[in-house]
């Protein structure tokens, strides 16, 4: 019933950690790794392929949705979910979601909970919510759309209906940027139906670097890099949303202009991207006057216990898994509610996944 679709390039370490996860959890659904890595890379992803994923492997010039379109075409199965290398999605939440689309068949996609992790000697530490905002399920198309922007949080490493998942990236192909070929794959799939967010942990983000720059996956960093080429690159993504919607013959309110509609739905997303104290020191800087660097800082990891975290000793091994306060009290409670059992069932997984010393 279901395919995972792998990508990975150049993290040879992190996909063999995610391989032999799967592979320990008993994971029953066909996988497929796409390799855009250079030798010597790719020869240990594909010997970490062997008698758990199919291989294929891409050159240097596919960019991760040219290898979409491509494998896609040939996944005959009517589900599928697309995995990153380097975060571990959890089997159970897996087949929750699947069960959730074959039983609603005015759902497209289904995922759940997605939350940070750092890893500190034998602490697997989960610090932080990223992913929790709920169900996105109006019968009307452009009330999705506007639903999904007005709190954006993206379902791109959900389960998805295949036919759905390949008409959005074959959509998003002509995209020139990261940022904007993810928008279209979200945005396509809400207009196709309605998107579910289970109560289950669905995925963990670690700490892994991603291959794209900065100013090509964040639209404040893009619009402090170079504003007019991120707003030339805004009109190329809406106004292909707007042919999508017109060929599908998708209902637009009577006197409606679809192309403000569509301006106001991202404006939402954008005002709270943007930073107001982060442009004003872009200006600064180019006009040359003195300011102090802004600074980023990563997850630090290695801290101590404080009241409201959670302990608990692994199965095995010496493991501890650590829950933060900051997630297990997240707010808004009536959206954010990771039961005891679900923690458990998060920890008997992730009991299987070991980062190697190249993950």
């Amino acid at each position: 019933m279901l395919t995972v679709v792998v990508p990975t390039r150049d993290r040879p370490g992190y996909c063999a950690s995610l391989l032999r996860f799967l592979k320990a959890s008993k994971f029953p659904y066909r996988i497929v790794v796409l390799d855009g890595s250079e030798a010597p890379q790719a020869q240990v992803v594909q010997a970490a392929c062997e008698g758990v994923a199919e291989y294929r492997h891409f050159g240097l010039t596919f960019r991760l949705v040219d290898m979409l379109v491509d494998a896609v075409g040939a996944v005959e199965t009517p589900y599928l979910i697309l995995m990153p290398d380097d975060d571990p999605i959890m089997p159970h939440a897996v087949d929750a979601e699947l069960a959730f689309l074959q039983q609603h068949p005015d759902y497209i996609a289904a995922h759940g909970y997605f939350l940070g992790f750092g890893l500190h000697g034998d602490d697997f530490d989960i610090h932080h919510i990223l992913g929790f905002t709920p169900s996105v399920d109006s019968e009307r198309p452009l009330i999705r759309h506007a639903k999904l922007f007005e709190r954006y949080q993206s379902f791109y490493w959900g389960v998805f209906r295949t036919e759905v998942f390949a008409t959005a990236v074959k959509a998003a192909q002509p995209m020139d940027v990261v940022l904007f070929r993810e928008l279209t794959v979200m945005s396509t799939s809400i207009l196709q139906g309605k998107v579910a967010r289970l109560p289950v942990v669905h995925a963990l983000r670690g700490t892994a670097v991603s291959h794209a720059a900065p100013h090509n996956s964040n639209a404040l960093r893009w619009i402090l890099h170079d504003a007019e080429s991120f707003f030339t690159a805004y009109l190329a993504y809406r106004n292909g949303l707007v042919r999508f919607i017109r060929d599908r013959g998708i209902q637009v309110p009577p006197k409606a202009k679809l192309e403000q509609i569509l301006d106001m739905s991202h404006g939402s997303w954008l005002a709270r991207e943007l930073d107001v104290s982060k442009i004003n020191h872009a200006r600064r800087l180019l006009l040359n006057e003195t300011v102090v660097p802004i600074i980023d800082l990563p997850w630090t990891g290695g801290q101590p216990l404080v009241p409201g975290d959670i302990a608990h000793a692994a199965a095995k091994g010496r493991r501890r898994y650590i829950w933060r306060k900051t997630v297990i009290e997240a707010e808004p409670r009536a959206e954010i509610r990771i039961s005891a059992d679900e923690m458990a069932r998060v920890e008997r997984q992730l009991d299987a996944y070991q980062l190697n010393d190249t993950g």
